[in-house]
Protein backbone atom coordinates (compact mmCIF):
# COMPACT_ATOMS: atom_id res chain seq x y z
CA UNK A 1 0.00 0.00 0.00
CA UNK A 2 0.72 3.54 -1.09
CA UNK A 3 2.42 5.49 2.25
CA UNK A 4 0.84 9.00 2.24
CA UNK A 5 3.47 10.52 3.90
CA UNK A 6 6.17 9.27 1.67
CA UNK A 7 8.23 11.62 -0.16
CA UNK A 8 7.93 11.91 -3.86
CA UNK A 9 11.33 12.07 -4.91
CA UNK A 10 11.92 13.77 -8.50
CA UNK A 11 12.77 12.05 -11.33
CA UNK A 12 16.34 12.64 -13.40
CA UNK A 13 15.64 10.91 -16.14
CA UNK A 14 12.77 9.96 -17.86
CA UNK A 15 11.96 7.43 -20.49
CA UNK A 16 9.38 8.29 -23.24
CA UNK A 17 7.71 7.36 -26.46
CA UNK A 18 6.28 10.64 -26.71
CA UNK A 19 6.10 13.56 -24.08
CA UNK A 20 4.21 16.97 -24.51
CA UNK A 21 5.55 19.69 -22.51
CA UNK A 22 4.50 22.96 -21.67
CA UNK A 23 5.22 26.22 -19.60
CA UNK A 24 5.12 29.50 -18.28
CA UNK A 25 1.09 29.60 -18.05
CA UNK A 26 0.89 31.41 -15.28
CA UNK A 27 -2.73 30.55 -13.83
CA UNK A 28 -4.29 32.46 -10.98
CA UNK A 29 -8.02 33.06 -10.05
CA UNK A 30 -7.43 36.64 -11.08
CA UNK A 31 -7.83 35.15 -14.41
CA UNK A 32 -10.64 32.61 -15.31
CA UNK A 33 -10.21 32.82 -19.26
CA UNK A 34 -7.33 31.70 -19.18
CA UNK A 35 -7.42 28.71 -16.85
CA UNK A 36 -10.39 27.58 -19.18
CA UNK A 37 -8.50 28.27 -22.12
CA UNK A 38 -5.43 26.14 -20.59
CA UNK A 39 -7.95 23.11 -19.95
CA UNK A 40 -9.63 23.25 -23.38
CA UNK A 41 -5.98 23.17 -24.78
CA UNK A 42 -4.91 19.86 -22.66
CA UNK A 43 -7.81 18.09 -23.11
CA UNK A 44 -8.12 18.87 -26.83
CA UNK A 45 -4.59 18.60 -27.67
CA UNK A 46 -4.17 15.00 -25.20
CA UNK A 47 -7.17 13.67 -26.70
CA UNK A 48 -5.80 13.93 -30.24
CA UNK A 49 -2.09 13.52 -29.82
CA UNK A 50 -2.65 10.82 -27.00
CA UNK A 51 1.38 11.41 -25.80
CA UNK A 52 2.47 8.93 -23.35
CA UNK A 53 3.79 11.94 -20.82
CA UNK A 54 2.81 15.45 -19.80
CA UNK A 55 5.47 17.74 -18.37
CA UNK A 56 4.88 21.05 -17.43
CA UNK A 57 8.08 23.15 -16.72
CA UNK A 58 7.61 25.23 -14.12
CA UNK A 59 5.31 28.28 -13.42
CA UNK A 60 1.63 26.44 -14.05
CA UNK A 61 0.76 28.93 -11.66
CA UNK A 62 1.32 32.63 -11.41
CA UNK A 63 2.40 32.09 -7.78
CA UNK A 64 1.80 29.63 -5.51
CA UNK A 65 2.09 29.96 -1.85
CA UNK A 66 1.83 26.84 -0.05
CA UNK A 67 -0.22 23.51 -0.96
CA UNK A 68 -2.65 23.70 1.77
CA UNK A 69 -4.75 26.41 -0.79
CA UNK A 70 -6.13 23.08 -1.93
CA UNK A 71 -8.38 22.52 1.29
CA UNK A 72 -8.77 26.39 2.25
CA UNK A 73 -11.15 26.54 -0.82
CA UNK A 74 -9.63 29.90 -1.40
CA UNK A 75 -8.31 29.18 -5.13
CA UNK A 76 -10.78 27.88 -7.56
CA UNK A 77 -7.96 27.86 -9.79
CA UNK A 78 -6.23 25.41 -8.16
CA UNK A 79 -8.90 23.17 -7.66
CA UNK A 80 -9.73 23.16 -11.43
CA UNK A 81 -5.82 22.67 -12.60
CA UNK A 82 -5.63 19.70 -9.88
CA UNK A 83 -8.74 17.93 -11.29
CA UNK A 84 -7.76 18.62 -14.85
CA UNK A 85 -4.37 17.05 -14.16
CA UNK A 86 -5.79 14.00 -12.16
CA UNK A 87 -8.08 13.44 -15.08
CA UNK A 88 -4.90 13.32 -18.03
CA UNK A 89 -3.71 10.96 -15.15
CA UNK A 90 -6.19 8.40 -14.79
CA UNK A 91 -6.93 8.27 -19.01
CA UNK A 92 -3.42 6.56 -18.39
CA UNK A 93 -0.83 9.93 -19.14
CA UNK A 94 2.07 10.32 -16.95
CA UNK A 95 2.35 13.21 -15.47
CA UNK A 96 5.30 15.41 -14.80
CA UNK A 97 5.86 18.51 -13.15
CA UNK A 98 8.88 21.07 -12.44
CA UNK A 99 9.10 23.84 -10.45
CA UNK A 100 9.33 27.44 -12.07
CA UNK A 101 10.48 30.96 -10.41
CA UNK A 102 6.41 31.76 -9.52
CA UNK A 103 5.43 28.15 -8.27
CA UNK A 104 8.41 26.82 -6.17
CA UNK A 105 6.29 26.29 -3.30
CA UNK A 106 4.03 23.53 -5.01
CA UNK A 107 4.80 20.25 -2.92
CA UNK A 108 3.71 16.95 -2.02
CA UNK A 109 0.21 17.45 -1.54
CA UNK A 110 -0.30 19.06 -4.57
CA UNK A 111 1.87 16.55 -6.79
CA UNK A 112 -0.74 13.29 -4.58
CA UNK A 113 -3.59 15.21 -5.85
CA UNK A 114 -2.52 15.06 -9.58
CA UNK A 115 -1.28 12.01 -9.68
CA UNK A 116 1.64 13.75 -10.94
CA UNK A 117 5.73 12.92 -10.11
CA UNK A 118 8.32 15.78 -10.08
CA UNK A 119 10.57 16.27 -12.16
CA UNK A 120 14.17 16.97 -11.45
CA UNK A 121 15.96 20.36 -12.32
CA UNK A 122 17.33 20.13 -14.56
CA UNK A 123 16.58 16.39 -15.75
CA UNK A 124 17.16 14.08 -19.02
CA UNK A 125 14.79 13.12 -21.33
CA UNK A 126 15.54 9.94 -23.25
CA UNK A 127 13.53 8.87 -26.34
CA UNK A 128 13.13 5.11 -27.85
CA UNK A 129 14.80 6.92 -31.32
CA UNK A 130 18.02 7.81 -28.87
CA UNK A 131 17.29 11.46 -28.89
CA UNK A 132 18.35 12.88 -25.42
CA UNK A 133 16.71 15.92 -24.33
CA UNK A 134 17.78 18.49 -21.19
CA UNK A 135 14.89 20.06 -19.55
CA UNK A 136 14.76 22.90 -17.38
CA UNK A 137 12.72 25.60 -15.95
CA UNK A 138 15.64 27.84 -17.09
CA UNK A 139 15.77 30.55 -14.49
CA UNK A 140 19.12 29.21 -12.98
CA UNK A 141 20.85 30.33 -16.76
CA UNK A 142 19.70 33.53 -16.11
CA UNK A 143 23.02 34.35 -14.39
CA UNK A 144 23.48 38.31 -15.77
CA UNK A 145 20.56 39.21 -13.04
CA UNK A 146 22.40 38.78 -10.31
CA UNK A 147 19.20 40.51 -8.34
CA UNK A 148 17.47 37.93 -9.60
CA UNK A 149 20.11 34.84 -8.76
CA UNK A 150 20.58 36.31 -5.46
CA UNK A 151 17.09 36.27 -4.45
CA UNK A 152 16.46 33.05 -5.65
CA UNK A 153 19.28 31.74 -3.26
CA UNK A 154 17.39 32.88 -0.85
CA UNK A 155 13.66 31.66 -1.48
CA UNK A 156 14.52 28.18 -1.95
CA UNK A 157 16.43 27.61 1.48
CA UNK A 158 14.31 25.49 3.84
CA UNK A 159 14.33 28.47 6.74
CA UNK A 160 12.76 31.10 4.70
CA UNK A 161 9.90 28.62 3.42
CA UNK A 162 9.37 26.90 6.84
CA UNK A 163 9.04 30.71 7.72
CA UNK A 164 7.12 31.89 4.55
CA UNK A 165 4.70 28.71 5.35
CA UNK A 166 4.14 29.50 8.79
CA UNK A 167 2.34 32.77 7.92
CA UNK A 168 -1.67 32.51 7.60
CA UNK A 169 -2.65 32.00 3.92
CA UNK A 170 -4.01 35.70 3.79
CA UNK A 171 -0.81 37.32 4.52
CA UNK A 172 1.40 35.04 2.29
CA UNK A 173 -1.37 35.87 -0.74
CA UNK A 174 -0.06 39.47 0.15
CA UNK A 175 3.93 38.91 0.21
CA UNK A 176 3.11 37.21 -3.26
CA UNK A 177 1.13 40.21 -4.47
CA UNK A 178 4.05 42.33 -3.72
CA UNK A 179 6.51 40.06 -5.08
CA UNK A 180 4.82 39.97 -8.25
CA UNK A 181 4.42 43.48 -8.55
CA UNK A 182 8.23 44.17 -7.34
CA UNK A 183 9.33 40.92 -10.39
CA UNK A 184 6.83 43.17 -13.55
CA UNK A 185 8.34 46.25 -12.37
CA UNK A 186 11.96 45.16 -12.64
CA UNK A 187 10.62 43.46 -16.87
CA UNK A 188 10.44 46.88 -17.31
CA UNK A 189 13.66 48.51 -16.28
CA UNK A 190 15.68 45.58 -17.27
CA UNK A 191 17.45 44.95 -20.42
CA UNK A 192 16.21 41.74 -22.14
CA UNK A 193 20.20 40.28 -22.79
CA UNK A 194 19.96 40.65 -18.30
CA UNK A 195 16.72 38.46 -17.84
CA UNK A 196 17.68 36.11 -20.48
CA UNK A 197 19.72 33.05 -20.51
CA UNK A 198 23.69 33.15 -20.17
CA UNK A 199 24.48 31.07 -23.56
CA UNK A 200 27.57 29.52 -22.09
CA UNK A 201 25.21 28.31 -18.98
CA UNK A 202 23.57 26.72 -21.32
CA UNK A 203 26.01 25.39 -23.78
CA UNK A 204 27.60 24.16 -20.53
CA UNK A 205 24.06 22.74 -18.88
CA UNK A 206 23.58 20.59 -22.39
CA UNK A 207 27.07 19.57 -22.55
CA UNK A 208 27.74 18.31 -18.81
CA UNK A 209 24.07 16.32 -19.47
CA UNK A 210 25.44 14.60 -22.86
CA UNK A 211 21.88 16.19 -23.90
CA UNK A 212 21.30 16.71 -27.41
CA UNK A 213 18.88 19.48 -27.17
CA UNK A 214 17.99 22.02 -24.18
CA UNK A 215 14.94 22.77 -24.11
CA UNK A 216 13.57 25.27 -21.12
CA UNK A 217 10.87 28.46 -20.58
CA UNK A 218 10.91 31.04 -18.14
CA UNK A 219 12.34 33.62 -20.87
CA UNK A 220 8.97 33.72 -22.61
CA UNK A 221 11.22 34.11 -25.42
CA UNK A 222 10.07 30.79 -27.54
CA UNK A 223 11.83 29.40 -30.63
CA UNK A 224 14.50 27.38 -31.38
CA UNK A 225 18.11 28.45 -31.92
CA UNK A 226 21.54 26.39 -32.70
CA UNK A 227 23.96 26.98 -30.20
CA UNK A 228 27.79 27.03 -30.93
CA UNK A 229 28.40 23.92 -29.56
CA UNK A 230 26.00 22.33 -32.42
CA UNK A 231 22.98 21.14 -29.99
CA UNK A 232 19.75 22.79 -30.57
CA UNK A 233 17.98 25.30 -27.89
CA UNK A 234 14.28 24.96 -27.61
CA UNK A 235 12.52 27.77 -25.74
CA UNK A 236 8.44 27.13 -24.63
CA UNK A 237 6.25 30.02 -25.01
CA UNK A 238 4.35 31.82 -22.37
CA UNK A 239 0.29 32.06 -22.56
CA UNK A 240 -1.72 35.13 -22.48
CA UNK A 241 -5.64 35.28 -23.71
CA UNK A 242 -7.29 38.12 -25.13
CA UNK A 243 -10.34 39.65 -23.81
CA UNK A 244 -12.51 37.05 -25.33
CA UNK A 245 -10.67 34.22 -23.74
CA UNK A 246 -9.41 33.44 -26.52
CA UNK A 247 -5.43 31.88 -26.64
CA UNK A 248 -3.29 34.46 -28.38
CA UNK A 249 -0.02 33.04 -26.76
CA UNK A 250 0.76 29.36 -26.13
CA UNK A 251 1.04 26.26 -26.76
CA UNK A 252 3.74 23.63 -26.46
CA UNK A 253 6.16 21.10 -28.27
CA UNK A 254 5.34 17.28 -29.06
CA UNK A 255 8.13 15.10 -28.89
CA UNK A 256 8.08 12.21 -30.28
CA UNK A 257 9.66 9.37 -32.68
CA UNK A 258 9.55 12.46 -35.53
CA UNK A 259 11.28 14.61 -33.52
CA UNK A 260 10.14 18.30 -31.83
CA UNK A 261 6.93 19.32 -33.36
CA UNK A 262 5.73 23.09 -31.89
CA UNK A 263 1.64 22.20 -31.06
CA UNK A 264 0.59 26.02 -31.17
CA UNK A 265 -2.22 27.89 -29.16
CA UNK A 266 -4.52 27.07 -31.41
CA UNK A 267 -4.13 23.10 -32.06
CA UNK A 268 -7.13 21.58 -30.11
Amino acid sequence: MHDPDQKILPAADWASRSVLLCSDIHLSDASPLLTRAFCAWIEGVSQRIQPESLFILGDLFDAWVGDDVLESGQSQCAQTIANLLELQALKGIRIGLMHGNRDFLMGERFARRCKAQWLDDPCVLKMPSGLTVALTHGDHLCTQDLDYQAFRKQVRTAAWQHDFLAQPIAQRLEVANRLRSQSEHEKKIKSMEIMDVTLTEAESLAQRLHADILLHGHTHRPGCSLMSNGKKRWVLPDWEVNASGELCRGGGLLIDSRGVEVINAARV
